[in-house]
């Protein structure tokens, strides 16, 4: 079993939040919604260096990215980091962090999709709790709901009840919460920061793949041995692929229960996390009950301090 992860300070009303962009780049309106939901909540907002950068696909180069994120980490008088939007490139700043400034300032991290890559990261070499949730130009600017608010405040959160056709194998579970985003967890099999399963509960989500596709990426867990000691498996939001003629919610559905059929874990999917409008808030790292005898799923550990 892993070693427990520090917690972060709780967010506190007035709290100054870091906004930062270490993958893609941010739509400028996407982002002014969502810094105003941020203020109407009383929050005090400062920008990373590099938020309203462009360089192709990416917030800015790999320096400009790594530099406007660990700014904010260093900077004392902030006391949370969220990001703005995932898609790609987190990966490509992690060789240029400093552990030991992530560790010497434990904030709150906030966001989901690519920030995979970096909340593995700081896992394994800060270590500390991270939160898979909404983004502040994603999810906060369409008006997510502020579940977020709850967690990050130490509000106890609420459990979730799964449909008996969400169930694919039962079972009970007790463990630490880890994850993400599928294709990122593969695409950390052999690096420093490869997610440990051992004795964990793994969720995970993904959007925009077909079968085939989240077939070779869980075979590659399999393989890396990332599956082989976990506690029990819960699966978020699995949105189709998008070429023409992919195949359907339901058929994917279909698929995860005979991918699964004989896992030796509990398995359950549909938890309302991911790439979703109004996704939950996960406390990577902290203590998950998985009970799918009853199809319920308690968080019993308050993450933050």
């Amino acid at each position: 079993m892993s070693t427990p992860l520090w917690k972060p300070s709780r967010l506190q009303p007035g709290s100054t939040i870091g906004v930062a962009a270490v993958s893609g780049p941010v739509d400028p309106a996407k982002l002014d919604r969502g810094l105003e939901v941020l203020r109407s909540r009383g929050f005090r907002i400062v920008e990373a260096t590099n938020l309203r950068t462009r360089d192709g696909f990416l917030a800015g180069t790999d320096g400009e990215r790594a530099d406007g994120y660990r700014e904010l980490i260093r900077d004392p008088e902030i006391d949370a980091i969220f990001f703005a939007r995932g898609g790609s490139g987190a990966s490509r700043v992690l060789e240029r962090l400093d552990p030991s400034e992530i560790r010497a300032n434990p904030k709150i991290h906030l966001g989901n999709s690519d920030l995979t890559a970096l909340f593995a990261y700081i896992a394994a070499h800060a270590p500390l709790v991270t939160f898979y949730g909404p983004m502040v130009a994603v999810q906060l600017a369409d008006g997510a709901p502020p579940d977020w608010e709850q967690v990050l405040s130490g509000t106890p959160a609420e459990p979730h009840t799964f449909q008996p056709d969400d169930v694919i194998r039962p079972g009970r579970a007790d463990g630490a919460l880890t994850g993400g985003c599928l294709s990122l967890l593969a695409s950390l099999c052999g690096t420093p920061e490869a997610v440990d399963g051992d004795g964990r509960i793994l969720f995970w989500e993904d959007i925009g793949e077909e079968i085939y596709r989240l077939d070779r990426m869980l075979t590659q867990l399999e393989r890396s041995g990332t599956l082989k000691k976990l506690s029990a498996m819960l699966i978020g939001s699995v949105a189709p692929g998008r070429r023409e003629g992919a195949e359907s919610p339901e058929e994917i559905r279909a698929w995860l229960r005979r991918r699964f059929a004989d896992a030796p874990f509990p398995v359950a999917m549909g938890f309302p996390a991911g790439h979703l409008d109004s996704t939950r808030t996960i406390a990577l790292g902290a203590r998950a009950r998985v009970d799918l005898d009853s199809g319920r799923v308690d968080f019993p550990e308050i993450p933050v301090a």
